[in-house]
């Protein structure tokens, strides 16, 4: 089976978290594997629920263009990703 992180993983060194699975490209594309439910969401500020906190999301024009059980994908661009 096709698991996205593992391709990453043998293509580059990209760090991935334990709790949950989150990588930026290039600022334009954030996808997390993982998530627990939208906290709030406009174009400049999206923020979800991970397993022990809360991530935030800061940019300009975002939309969140996939939204499944545990994955979503956001789309626009991505200036800020903070973690609490």
């Amino acid at each position: 089976m096709f698991n996205f992180f593992d391709e990453i993983k043998n293509i580059k060194n990209i760090s991935v978290l334990e709790k949950y699975n989150i990588v930026n490209i290039s600022g334009q594309l954030l996808y997390v594997e993982g998530h627990l439910g939208l906290t709030n969401l406009s174009r400049e500020n999206i923020s979800f629920r991970v397993k022990g906190g809360r991530i935030v999301v800061e940019g300009e024009n975002m939309i969140l263009a996939e939204l499944s059980e545990n994955t979503l994908k956001i789309v626009g661009n991505i200036k800020k990703v903070e973690a609490f």
